[in-house]
């Protein structure tokens, strides 16, 4: 039958106002959400860290080069030493060399002989090194952003950190959802403890004879 002699049924509720641009609109609406349904959204590699509080900063440091943590005491002081070389001090019967993780980024003084703190020793072959901070925060998984194109107003050098020992720019898993007192929820910089250490080592080595 041709289509002129087809009759029109009574209009539905609406229909004038349904237009041929406003059918388009809806069509390509529901084009697109059955294209996108039981699609996972994109995930990035996380990393485990461990949030510390350094003179005025908070630093993360790869969990998995953390062996122990326990408060910090006094130690015995070895002269001659770097600045950033609080001491020795004595774990279950092994050495470690405790150093000031603010002093050897060069973000704060050293502290009183008798300040608090932690101390976290790091898992490395060799002498054991132990690392000196205000306050073990927490552990956290966090994206870590490349420095490449961070401009340094917003990189390690507006927090007086050279990129030398930066390995990246933490960013909490799920941005606003939860801000710690402490300010870790912003984001902060993460420690790359081989670039950390290198000057430290190369110092403590004796000269040739």
């Amino acid at each position: 039958m041709p289509q002129s002699a087809l009759t029109a049924g009574p209009a539905l509720p609406g229909e004038a106002a349904l237009t041929a641009a406003r059918i388009d609109a809806i069509l390509d609406a529901r084009t697109r959400s059955l294209a996108t349904r039981g699609t996972a959204p994109e995930t990035q590699p996380t990393r485990s860290l461990l949030v510390c509080r350094t003179g005025a900063e908070t630093v993360g440091l790869p969990l998995d080069g953390v062996a122990e943590v326990f408060p910090f005491r006094p130690c015995t002081p070895v002269p001659g030493a770097p600045a950033s070389l609080v001491g020795l001090t004595g774990r279950g019967g092994i050495l470690v060399s405790v150093v000031d993780l603010a002093v050897a980024l060069g973000t704060a003084p050293a502290p009183p002989e008798d300040a608090a703190g932690h101390v976290v020793t790091l898992r490395r072959d060799g002498p054991r090194i132990g690392l000196r901070v205000d306050r073990v925060l927490s552990v956290t998984e966090a994206v870590v952003e490349s420095l490449a194109g961070r401009a340094p107003e917003t990189g390690p050098e507006r927090m007086g950190l050279g990129r030398r020992v930066v390995a990246g720019y933490a960013r909490p898993v799920s941005p606003g959802s939860r801000r710690d007192p402490d300010g870790s929820g912003s984001g902060f910089a993460v420690i790359d403890l081989a670039s950390l250490l290198g000057p430290l080592l190369a110092a403590a080595r004796p000269g040739p004879a």
